[in-house]
């Protein structure tokens, strides 16, 4: 059973950095009630802008992929949807990968025939390797070359 979920130094980056916006915007909430400027408005927009992206990033798009017995199981706890889907119902799938300065970045993208896709990184889930073996021994005519 390969289990893929997001990375402990992944869900500490999202959690401080939304703490952060998120105090910045109750600090900057209290400077606008007490004295009102257009600056101040405009900084906490931005502020709570930040704190929404980050928290739609840290709990609506947490998800825990089981890929098992020719079955992929994708479970999104914070939604409270779960779905299976069997290898053969993939429709389709590809591996972009960006070369940066020190690293590489790379993305596996999973489109099922009946109900979406999912999306995986190296740098966010852990077991991004075994998912993307066992993808491509399981399922190797589907791959999308770009």
């Amino acid at each position: 059973m390969i289990i893929s979920r997001p990375k402990r130094q992944t869900i500490f980056a999202l959690t401080a950095s939304t703490i952060i916006c998120g105090m910045g915007s109750l600090y900057f909430m209290r400077q606008v009630l007490a004295e009102p400027a257009t600056w101040k408005y405009i900084v906490l927009g931005v502020l709570l802008l930040c704190t929404s992206i980050l928290i739609y990033k840290l709990l609506i798009n947490y998800k825990v992929i089981k890929i098992s017995h020719d079955q992929v199981h994708v479970y999104y706890p914070f939604r409270f949807f779960k779905s299976v889907q069997g290898i053969k119902e993939l429709g389709a799938w590809q591996e972009v990968v960006i070369e940066t300065n020190k690293t590489q970045f790379k993305e596996l993208k999973l489109v099922f025939k009946n109900k979406g896709f999912v999306k995986i990184s190296n740098q966010e889930n852990s077991d991004y390797d075994k998912v993307y073996k066992y993808i491509k021994k399981k399922a190797p005519k589907l791959e999308v070359n770009e």
